[in-house]
């Protein structure tokens, strides 16, 4: 089962939780709130034809790579949205 990152905009918690891809979590746990789904790159290898071939520091360079493209789309995210202080 794998692990989902969600965040609550009312009250700003982010939290984890691991379920079905079937499951969906609604409310926050804090403040009952909606939550939205925070996009987050596994670390997912994926076999292919030359999977033995590949060095495990391409891996990490990849890893390196989709992590810095998601916090980009984040803070695109977050700069366009309205700034609400708590």
């Amino acid at each position: 089962m794998p692990t989902y990152t969600y965040r609550c905009p009312e009250c700003d918690l982010v939290f984890e939780e691991f379920h079905l891809m079937s499951e969906t979590v609604d409310k926050c746990g804090k403040c009952e709130g909606p939550v939205e789904r925070i996009l987050s790159s596994p670390f997912n290898i994926k076999k292919n034809n030359n999977f033995g071939k590949k060095r495990p520091g391409n891996i990490v360079k990849q890893y390196i790579k989709d992590v810095k493209k998601e916090i980009k789309q984040e803070k695109h995210r977050i700069l366009t949205q309205e700034y609400k202080p708590k």
